[in-house]
């Protein structure tokens, strides 16, 4: 049986109308060798070794045809796709209708995954939810304001020279996704205030402007 909670959430500044959501109350990660044994319990016929082998198969052969620019339809499962983004630090606005944006860096940044429709109706008829009491759930309004947390970040770069993902949800009061949405948009645009500098788990911001 899977639980759910209600979830109130306003907007990314926490200003505006809330509205009340159903949130899964995730029970816990299963792993490969628990979804191995699963698997293996529909087919005993099959040793767990050959499940084990095939399923990471799937894997990378998935990896190589996406790689080559296939989308993927696994029937009963979904379809699989690349998300790329730009990997530099230019403007995503356009300077006029002639603007070609040439010399621009792209770099995979996930997959999509849209689940077919033999699998939702799967989950239709198997789940059943049960409702985890306790009142609706409210997330914490961040006690600062925008102004307020480019602040605290500019002292903090000031300080140390640059800011981590991490380092600014902590200092900001904020998850990890709502700090990481919030920083893009202070890289973007003639009057950023930051820009960011590395890859990967490397990634830092700094003051935009900045030569360090």
């Amino acid at each position: 049986m899977a639980k759910y909670k209600l979830q109130e959430m306003s907007n990314l500044n926490g200003v505006g109308e809330k509205r009340v959501f159903p949130k899964l109350v995730a029970n816990r990660q299963l792993n490969t060798k628990e979804f191995v044994d699963k698997l293996h319990s529909y087919n005993r016929a099959v040793p767990e070794s050959i499940v084990s082998a095939v399923i990471a198969d799937i894997g990378t052969c998935l990896g190589e045809m996406l790689a080559m620019g296939y989308t993927v339809k696994l029937d009963d499962i979904g379809t699989f796709s690349l998300s790329l983004d730009f990997d530099d630090n230019k403007p995503v606005e356009m300077n006029g209708d002639d603007d070609k944006m040439l010399y621009r860096k792209v770099t995979v940044k996930d997959v999509n995954y849209k689940s077919s429709p033999e699998l939702i109706k799967l989950l239709k008829r198997k789940t059943v939810l049960e409702r985890d009491m306790g009142g609706v759930s409210r997330l914490r309004k961040n006690k600062y304001t925008l102004e307020e947390r480019i602040g605290r970040t500019v002292e903090w770069i000031d300080k140390r020279g640059f800011i981590t993902l991490q380092e600014y949800a902590n200092l900001n009061n904020m998850s990890r996704t709502a700090a990481s949405v919030e920083l893009k948009k202070l890289t973007q645009g003639e009057e950023a205030t930051l820009e960011t500098k590395g890859r990967g788990s490397h990634k830092v911001w700094v003051k935009a402007g900045s030569n360090s």
